[in-house]
């Protein structure tokens, strides 16, 4: 259950961090206000799973691996 102090962002602070909120590099209490406005906007969820959708994607024609590039040898 989130915390009732625990305010949730707006859309535009959401879409602002879904970057950072994706590669996990948001604080504990950024990131639960992300989470918290995520569960309850579904166009903002929907966005963020296009991006992290299309970042797989990138990912995988870039031959990375667990988000990372793969090692290639020639």
């Amino acid at each position: 259950m989130p915390d009732a102090t625990l305010q949730r962002c707006t859309c535009q602070e959401a879409g602002d961090r879904l970057s950072e909120y994706l590669d996990d590099e948001l604080g504990a209490a950024d990131r639960a206000r992300v989470d918290l406005h995520l569960t309850a906007c579904p166009r903002c969820a929907a966005l963020a799973l296009d991006l992290a959708r299309t970042i797989r994607a990138i990912h995988r024609m870039a031959g990375w691996v667990g988000g990372r590039p793969a090692c290639r040898h020639r």
